[in-house]
């Protein structure tokens, strides 16, 4: 009886599409998956990192290019005592020359002078996570008694790149479940058609005594292999992609891509090819049993 199942199930060419969909399935899935994770992952360690600090600019020149400087001075001092007496905030320090000229680098390069720069003067304010500081309100005391001022507030733009991280992962499970929902499409359909050429075989099977369960068991486990074969075919095809990919963004820019996928995400992404052939099992399994209802 085995014999002739497998020969049933080998029948026609419609088996030889179902491992190539798989592996172009998770193949894809896997890359989008990996794409939003290790994106969201980047934009919620740059929340973290700046959620903790601000920056307040003050000018070193005024409009007509003169430097200010006893005024500058006067600023920074006055800029200090507000800020270190101000609710939610927990220490601010003057950025020095090698401190700025270290923050210049990527965009000036090391050997540039910035002595020759009209570059104001740099406050670094770090502020408590959980209680933070009413930004409004410290806008409106610096320009009060540090006229010029500026307070740059990373967590303003950062919070809309939240909002944009959040949306890609709603985007990636989108993707995820249209791709699963192709791949249960195209088995029904594979299935169906090879059920179809081998009706002849079955209804002749079925008459010899097979009962569904062990036709629609056997053919299903038929399916589940072809279904892993392809799965891992995919699988071993974009993780070496997406770890080529990490090294090389890790390789540019290690502040800006240094999060990537945490080792427990690597794993995860493991878990799409197991979906895939544990979803082409039910499929088949489900398809099969009504066709063969029809026996009945």
């Amino acid at each position: 009886m085995n014999k002739k199942s497998d020969f049933l199930f080998d029948k026609g060419s419609s088996h030889f599409f179902l491992p190539w969909i798989c592996a172009l399935m998770v193949f894809v899935a896997t890359l989008a998956t990996a794409g939003g994770i290790s994106t969201y992952n980047s934009l919620k360690l740059w929340q973290q990192s700046v959620a903790e600090s601000l920056t307040v600019q003050i000018p070193t020149y005024d409009e007509d290019g003169n430097p200010r400087n006893e005024l500058a001075y006067k600023d920074i001092e006055n800029a200090l005592m507000l800020l270190r007496t101000t609710p939610g905030v927990s220490g601010a320090i003057v950025l020095n020359d090698e401190q700025m000229q270290e923050l210049m680098v990527p965009w000036l390069g090391a050997d540039a002078n910035l002595a020759e720069l009209p570059l104001p003067k740099l406050i670094d304010v770090n502020v408590d996570a959980a209680h933070p500081p009413l930004l409004e309100q410290l806008k409106a005391d610096l320009a009060e008694k540090v006229p010029g001022a500026v307070l740059d507030s990373h967590r303003i733009w950062l919070g809309d790149l939240v909002k944009l991280a959040n949306a890609m992962l709603s985007l990636v499970i989108f993707i995820l479940i249209l791709l699963f929902a192709t791949v249960a499409a195209a088995i029904v359909y594979i299935t169906n058609a090879t059920l179809s050429i081998q009706e002849y075989e079955l209804s002749l099977v079925h008459m010899l005594g097979a009962q569904d369960l062990y036709i629609t068991t056997h053919y299903a486990w038929h399916n589940l292999k072809k279904a892993l074969m392809g799965s891992l075919i995919g699988s071993l095809i974009a993780l070496p992609i997406i770890l080529g990919i990490a090294l090389f963004l890790r390789s540019i820019s290690t502040q800006i891509f240094q999060s990537g996928l945490q080792p427990l995400q690597w794993v995860s992404l493991l878990l799409i090819p197991m979906a895939t052939t544990i979803l082409a099992f039910i499929t088949t399994f489900y398809t099969v049993w009504r066709f063969l209802k029809r026996f009945v």
